[in-house]
């Protein structure tokens, strides 16, 4: 479809964002940038556990896509490939795979 996003065209948008703004995409930052994901997810988490509503919730949620857009931009790696490559072996699995409590 014309004009359709991709998680890679996605992900240049990130990148030419975190250029202009200033906020660098070399390997010295990839430990930052793993750990900035994971405060993004747990702000998601603050915010849910603290009953503010569903739409802050997904705001920090969408952080968290961003940052991990802006990682594999930095890593070099191809989005639409990954992501395709694991949803197919996730189609794959038995239902509730690798669960003895919950999950």
């Amino acid at each position: 479809m014309p004009g359709q996003s991709t998680l890679n065209t996605l992900m240049e948008e990130v990148r030419s964002l975190a250029d202009e703004k200033g906020f660098g995409s070399g390997p010295e930052r990839i430990w930052e940038m793993l750990a900035l994901i994971h405060t993004e997810v747990s702000e998601a988490t603050d915010a849910y556990k603290k009953g503010q509503s569903l739409e802050k919730v997904g705001e920090e949620l969408t952080d968290a896509v961003i940052r991990i857009l802006h990682l594999m931009s930095a890593l070099g790696l191809d989005a639409d490939v990954l992501y395709r490559r694991v949803m197919d072996r996730n189609w794959q699995r038995p239902v509730r795979y690798n669960t003895v409590r919950g999950g």
